[in-house]
């Protein structure tokens, strides 16, 4: 081979080398890149997996704690409705065991209440124990109107039950029903009294 040849062969070969040296930094470099790429893409995708969790785990928690924190406020409303109801069944039985001239006051008050709601031609129910007093109460209003006495009684602790003579205004002024009345008002009352509020 010719010293010409040879050195067109090494020029040749030598470019050629040169190329290939290039094309292969030019790959590294890229790849390089592409490896940096995906790292910080990797990066972001685990920070935003971590942020969601993060995000998920805390409002499963605040889930938990608003779920326990409404079942205490639920057990703490029961007790207190069942401490309320305990109060009005002692004042019902205190209610009932009354007797005497401010028991018979009260009835006569119930009757007039009614008479006042309802007008002056009724007829006036009660319980047996409280049939004299509710007679007594009749009486004594004389003449003012036609109040009636009903021959059957009625199952109460107390109190009286007035109707016009068709029944179609019926007006119940027990001691039961007064309380159930004024139960929310009452209720409130009983409430602070017994949480000391």
């Amino acid at each position: 081979m010719s010293k010409a040849a040879t050195d067109t062969l090494d020029k040749v070969s030598g470019e050629f080398e040169s190329e290939v040296v290039a094309d292969l930094e030019s790959s590294r470099s890229e790849t390089l890149a592409k490896i940096e790429s995906v790292r910080k893409e990797t990066a972001d995708a685990v920070a935003k997996i971590l942020e969601t969790g993060s995000r998920q785990a805390e409002s499963v928690k605040r889930q938990i704690i608003g779920a326990a924190e409404l079942e205490a406020r639920n057990s703490e409303l029961k007790s207190l409705e069942k401490a309320v109801g305990e109060v009005f069944d002692l004042a019902a039985k205190e209610v009932s065991s009354k007797s005497g001239a401010a028991h018979e006051k009260a009835l006569a008050g119930l009757i007039q209440e009614g008479l006042d709601i309802i007008g002056m031609h009724v007829s006036v129910k009660c319980s047996v124990k409280d049939r004299k007093a509710v007679a007594a109460a009749i009486k004594a209003l004389g003449p003012k109107g036609k109040v009636t006495l009903d021959e059957n009684p009625i199952e109460t602790i107390g109190g009286v039950v007035l109707a016009t003579p068709d029944g179609s205004v019926r007006f119940d002024n027990t001691f039961e029903a007064r309380l159930e009345r004024m139960r929310p008002a009452l209720r409130k009352d009983v409430a602070s009294i017994l949480t000391g509020a």
